[in-house]
């Protein structure tokens, strides 16, 4: 975003959601893209806090506790407050769409699968429109001065006034038309036709003959703009009206007209086009163009019996770009990557740049896939040679998303969208590719989008149900704990596996109440269990990346507290990858949950990027060391020496040791000779219901 427009983002996002945990996801995602953001439940809390606060963008939820978002929107503009906003819903209605659009708002989106991921994209675009419309009506209001003054120098200044006669062809110019052109008394021409068309722009020069022409011919008043040179050498752009007058016969003899100079209007009038139409930091077209672009490539295709090429293109990990060498830097790239892309169009293409870091191109009268598919690949090519910028060499790559017109689509909405979908699919197979739409792949959203929706109802239809996996001390042969693990029973679907299901929850917001569900639930069994009078042992739960953006350990005091279950007895399970993205601020919650008595794991050691040098400065209690390292230990001398490794350190640093996956007594023994005395896995048990993990605490397992 060009520095000019840095103030439009200084101000907070407002995030108007009813659900709160959702709201808190939904800033916790925005404010690890850099924004602020305030959250309220409800319009009225929206409205008493915009009484006091600057706000640069809201996200609105459209069904709120106290008013719908129409009636909010009406509230706030009630209070003289214009404020660019983005309507989030669960609701997908075209017509409510069109509804919103029509009140203002910037943007129209679903609480779908790609929510989280699509929303800084979103955020992004809506600042960045509210700030060219904003530089949009600055632009305006100059013109709008402009007009005034010419109003006034209208009335109270001379106007320059010039003649032609018509019967001897000469032409005379006014001393006011002279000094508008630079000239006084003593410098002022001797000026005839062929002078004043030596001084017109070449270009306008037709122009100007057609209109004279027209005027005498028909009697029509004459209104023309051209422009023109100054004495200086200077071009300043003009505005001429005149009237023909004819003699007693009828035959045109003068022609008497005025002439302005517009050139601070005709200038605020081509800005106010720029800014409509072109990105302010790439100067490439922007949507509203390339809609209007490829609104027209479609008629001519049509026309010709032709195709068009619509890419949509997405640059990979540019966020880490911003994060780590600044906007500036990012902004410098993106100027580098227009100036490639531009390579590699033709002129009767067209390049765009939509918003962030997306662009799309249409290829013009494209003879076949292979012409697109050619095209696709020399920008993967080019993108990946690497940049220069401040001084470091940086290597991106893209993802392209491919469709075709009339194949993928009729109109410019359906080729962009399912181009968009092509670029997700692109992103989903591991990225610096490109795929093209197909039918099977409009098949596999709706399919995503039926499993949400059924997603979003299973708590509240109790579909969920947890499964417990005994953990085992192999020393003294008991039980110490279990791992609870979720379960869909789908009414229709069957049992839905969680590795289908689990990454729906993260991308729709949905794994933070099914999160809490499941501590909650895991604290009442291990409570239950403990009141029958079975040996008390600790329930380990498994945690998102996304419950860690929330009051996490308010969450969990609080069902404790509900439960009475001892927090000793709930052992928190998290990956690398959670533990060492925003290593600062999680280590304060780490200390907020061991504070309250909580233990706390990392789930699948071995596979993320830490080191157990750097786990010391974590209040961690045990390692669990991954199946893929047991799975081929006794075969695997590697898989032997990283688990022995982690077993030896983990001991150094005082830390227990879990090993998962272990399926026979090989593995077992091997383990139990390295110090590792607790085990996870099927030699013991498969994960079971409760009733079952129940059976197992009063018997005991055999091994």
């Amino acid at each position: 975003m060009p520095d000019s427009d840095r103030h439009i983002t200084s101000g907070i996002i407002l995030v108007v959601e009813d659900n709160l945990p959702f709201g808190e996801l939904v800033a916790g995602t925005l404010r690890e893209e850099g924004y602020q953001c305030h959250t309220s439940s409800s319009g009225a809390a929206a409205l008493a806090w915009l009484a006091s606060h600057p706000a640069s963008l809201l996200l609105l939820d459209y069904t709120l506790p106290d008013m719908t978002g129409e009636a909010f929107i009406a509230a706030m503009h009630a209070q003289a407050r214009r404020i660019p906003f983005v309507v989030v819903t669960g609701r997908d209605d075209s017509n409510l769409a069109v509804q919103m659009i029509k009140q203002g708002a910037s943007d129209f989106i679903v609480k779908d699968t790609a929510l989280l991921d699509r929303l800084p994209v979103v955020v992004s675009r809506a600042l960045e429109e509210a700030a060219v419309k904003q530089r949009l009506e600055l632009a305006e209001e100059a013109l709008r001065q402009s007009d005034l003054r010419l109003s006034r120098a209208q009335r109270i200044a001379r106007i320059g006034s010039w003649e032609w006669n018509l019967q001897t062809n000469e032409l005379y110019f006014s001393p006011e038309l002279f000094s508008i052109l630079g000239y006084d008394a003593v410098t002022a021409p001797q000026v005839s036709l062929e002078w004043l068309y030596h001084q017109i722009n070449p270009s306008d020069i037709p122009v100007v003959r057609k209109a004279l022409g027209a005027t005498i011919e028909s009697g029509r008043s004459l209104d023309m703009t051209y422009r023109i040179a100054t004495c200086s050498g200077a071009e300043i752009v003009v505005a001429s009206q005149a009237e023909l007058e004819c003699d007693h016969d009828g035959r045109a003899v003068l022609l008497v007209g005025t002439l302005l100079d517009v050139t601070d209007r005709t200038r605020a009038e081509q800005e106010i086009h720029h800014l409509a139409n072109y990105d302010s930091l790439t100067g490439l077209p922007n949507r509203n163009l390339l809609h209007d672009r490829l609104q027209q490539a479609i008629v001519q295709s049509a026309r010709m019996k032709g195709s068009v090429g619509v890419l949509f293109l997405d640059l990979d990990r540019f966020k880490g770009v911003n994060e780590s060498l600044g906007h500036k830097a990012g902004d410098q790239l993106l100027r580098t990557v227009a100036e490639r892309l531009r390579v590699c169009v033709r002129e009767s293409d067209t390049l765009a740049r939509v918003g962030g870091d997306e662009f799309v191109v249409i290829l013009n009268l494209v003879a076949d896939e292979d012409g697109v598919s050619s095209a696709a690949s020399k920008i993967l090519a080019i993108i990946s040679e690497p940049f220069v910028i401040e001084g470091q060499e940086l290597y991106l790559t893209t993802s392209i998303g491919v469709a075709v017109y009339p194949t993928d689509g009729g109109d410019v909405q359906s080729l962009l969208k399912h181009a968009d979908l092509a670029m997700y699919q692109a992103k989903d197979m591991d990225r610096n590719n490109f795929q093209f739409f197909s039918s099977d792949l409009n098949v596999k959203v709706m399919e995503r989008m039926v499993l949400e929706s059924s997603l979003r109802r299973a708590l509240e239809r109790d579909e969920f149900e947890l499964f417990y996996q005994a953990q085992v001390d192999v020393v003294k042969r008991t039980i110490i704990g279990f791992e609870a693990l979720l379960r869909w029973h789908h009414p229709e679907l069957g049992m839905i596996s969680p590795e289908k299901f689990i990454p729906l929850a993260e991308e729709t917001g949905l794994i933070l109440s099914i999160g809490e569900w499941v501590i909650r639930t895991a604290c009442r069994q291990a409570k239950a269990w403990q009141d029958a009078g079975l040996p008390p042992v600790r329930m380990a739960v498994n945690l998102s990346g996304k419950q860690f953006r929330t009051k996490l350990d308010q969450v969990v005091a609080s069902i404790l507290l509900e439960t009475g279950l001892g927090a000793s007895w709930l052992e928190l399970e998290l990956t690398e990858s959670i533990l060492m993205r925003n290593a600062a601020e999680n280590q304060q919650l780490l200390q907020a949950l061991s504070g309250m008595g909580c233990s706390l794991s990392i789930d699948d050691f071995g596979t993320g990027y830490s080191s157990l040098a750097y786990l010391k400065n974590f209040p961690l209690g045990r390692l669990k060391i991954d199946r893929s390292f047991v799975r081929d230990i006794i075969t695997s001398p590697d898989d032997r020496a990283i688990a022995k490794i982690i077993i030896d350190m983990a001991h150094t640093l005082k830390m227990e040791v879990t090993a998962e996956g272990v399926e026979d007594h090989d593995q077992l023994e091997l383990l139990k000779s390295y110090g590792c005395r607790e085990i996870q896995g099927f030699l013991f048990s498969k994960p079971v219901p409760a009733a079952a993990a129940e059976e197992f605490l009063r018997k005991g397992i055999l091994f």
